[in-house]
């Protein structure tokens, strides 16, 4: 007599039950997954205040005035003055002896941070002037750089100084394209640019407040001769530099 175990057919409905379980049991075991990233803000995370140095492009005469912007895009370009048209036109037809000057507003945006300040010139070569081949034009340019006198007298009163040669710095020259003057220390780490409060801007006044205004003098040497540079042209950018002071 068979046992239950030994029927064939019983045998193999349970070998079928079995691998059933088995493919249930594997389901059943699976887990789904997803996941979610939050970024704690869009810019990320920095020190109160960062330090920063800012400029002014038309030429304010009053901080109340001033409108601020940044100039230390990545490649150095800086950022053009607004120049009106009939000062616009002088520039490009200097005679020796003309003389410009431009009113540039600098201030210390930092809240957290006082702030020294250094400046200098420097000559901005353009990528289609560094292509140019022709080597009158060349030494034209080159000419007209070196005849170029610059020099800047700081201020709080810009509208009531700076307006004699005597109020301005001892003028520097450049050297040709792509050439810059030595950096020329306006405020030391001893009464620095104060930090700004956050609400108003104050005149410097020998470390009391966080802006002042810087006139740069751009003049064109009498004793030259306009037959020299012909062809000739100057991209001149005011260089500010600062160091943070705790």
């Amino acid at each position: 007599m068979m046992s239950f175990l030994q029927r064939p057919g019983m045998k193999r409905g349970l070998l079928a039950a079995g691998a059933l379980l088995g493919v249930f049991t594997l389901i059943t075991a699976a887990t789904l997954t997803d996941f979610a990233n939050v970024n704690l803000g869009a810019n990320g995370f920095a020190p109160a205040s960062d330090y920063n140095i800012q400029v002014s492009i038309t030429k304010e005469t009053a901080l109340d005035d001033v409108a601020w912007v940044e100039g230390d895009d990545e490649e150095g370009a800086g950022v053009n003055i607004t120049n009106e048209t009939e000062f616009a036109l002088a520039m490009q037809s200097m005679e020796p002896g003309d003389a410009l000057t431009f009113v540039i507003p600098v201030r210390n945006a930092s809240e957290d941070w006082a702030s020294t300040l250094s400046m200098n010139f420097k000559e901005v070569q353009s990528t289609s002037e560094a292509a140019e081949s022709d080597q009158n034009i060349l030494d034209a340019k080159e000419a007209f750089i070196q005849a170029l006198e610059l020099s800047h007298c700081m201020t709080d009163t810009p509208l009531a100084a700076c307006d004699d040669d005597g109020d301005f710095s001892t003028a520097v020259s450049l050297t040709g394209e792509n050439t810059s003057s030595t950096p020329v220390e306006l405020i030391g780490d001893t009464t620095p640019l104060a930090a700004y409060d956050g609400s108003a801007d104050v005149l410097y006044n020998s470390g009391a407040g966080n802006a002042t205004f810087v006139v740069v003098k751009v003049a064109l040497d009498d004793a030259a001769d306009l037959a020299d540079f012909v062809g000739g042209s100057a991209d001149i950018q005011v260089q500010f530099t600062g160091e943070s002071v705790a």
